[in-house]
């Protein structure tokens, strides 16, 4: 399977199903897709369809943030859904509006994922659209920190495996996605192995450094739980380019503080509730609730590494969690020597393996 420059030619390659009555998935705001050209290109191919915003636990999106869209618009509410199988111990479920759908379709973005490996695929309907308790299980800390999930990893990832049949009990057949500027259409499980194939994700670097500074994108930078998977990205990737004790400099303005879906807010509770940098949460019972996985992730990178977010216009929520937040720019707090990246979601930086001679 090869990319598209448009969309219009990766459907033309691989055309969707046609149906009756067609629901398709297509992502909020915090993710790099051009929807209303993805739409648009799906228009002659699907005749009457419905595009849900797949929020997952996220905020629902403002009227002026919605996308253009040829079809009408509905936003995902976890709690109005249908069971569809349990996979794995995770109970499935997904948006009711899916029941009376006779064709599932995903829009999205391939790209890296803290326990995916790579977002894109099935993804797009299993989580995007998925019930609150679908949310809830597939997150949980066993989950998320068993063997095999991790970052850029598809090969014998077992929460990616649970993500993929999840969406397959959806009904979810096709896929449009994008990844690096290009478009892949087709079968989801193909698409999100060729779009992630597409990539150049990892940057080598020679040496480990004291202070790295993540220029956080404008989308990611809308609060911490966001932000804070650039942090994380970096310092839990296989190789991280960071001496023990490093700081990351994470530049995000953050004006929704840690953030205003339920999800986010169940995070931001659980961090204002315990004492920084939150080691309480890897021992003894596991926090309950989708959003608090991220203070997990948080939590073992604490235990490595300093973050102090930089630049931050709405920093007193951060702070009530204990959160090093300054409104401050990088340029006058990190140190000059620092590590810049500029594109911490595509372009992640890693020691440069070392070959024996």
């Amino acid at each position: 399977m090869i990319g598209f420059a448009t969309p219009e030619e990766a459907i033309a390659a691989a055309p969707p199903p046609r149906g009756r009555k067609v629901a398709i998935a297509i992502p909020d705001g915090t993710r790099p897709v051009d929807v209303p050209a993805a739409l648009a290109a799906l228009r002659p191919w699907v005749g009457d369809a419905t595009a849900h915003v797949g929020l997952g636990l996220h905020r629902p999106m403002s009227a002026g943030e919605l996308p253009r869209s040829p079809f009408a618009v509905v936003q995902h509410d976890p709690d109005d859904v249908v069971t569809t199988a349990v996979v794995d111990g995770v109970p499935g479920g997904v948006s009711r509006a899916l029941a009376s759908a006779d064709v599932v379709l995903g829009v999205g973005i391939v790209e890296l994922h803290q326990y995916a490996g790579f977002s894109g695929g099935h993804k797009a309907v299993s989580v995007g659209l998925g019930a609150r308790a679908t949310i809830d299980a597939l997150h949980h800390r066993d989950r998320i920190t068993a063997r095999g999930v991790g970052l850029g990893n598809l090969d014998a990832n077992p929460f990616r495996e649970v993500v993929d049949a999840l969406g397959e009990a959806a009904g979810c057949a096709w896929v449009l996605n994008t990844a690096g500027g290009r478009w892949f259409a087709g079968e989801p499980r193909l698409v999100l192995r060729a779009a992630a194939a597409s990539l150049t994700c990892w940057v080598d670097v020679d040496r480990p450094f004291d202070a790295v500074v993540l220029k956080v994108p404008a989308r990611k930078a809308v609060n911490f739980y966001q932000a804070s998977r650039a942090a994380t990205y970096v310092g839990l990737s296989a190789r991280p380019p960071l001496r023990a004790g490093a700081t990351l400099y994470v530049e995000a303005a953050c004006p929704e503080g840690m953030g205003e879906g339920s999800g986010e807010r169940a995070f931001a509770a659980l961090a204002e509730r315990l004492p920084y940098p939150w080691a309480a949460v890897l021992h003894g019972a596991a926090p309950t609730g989708g959003g608090t996985q991220r203070l997990v992730v948080l939590a073992l990178l604490l235990a490595r590494y300093r973050v102090v977010v930089t630049g931050c216009k709405n920093p007193e929520p951060l702070r009530r969690c204990g959160i090093d937040a300054r409104r401050e720019s990088s340029a006058v707090v990190a140190p000059r020597d620092a590590l810049v990246v500029e594109d911490p979601f595509g372009k992640v930086p890693r020691l440069a393996a070392v070959t024996n001679q």
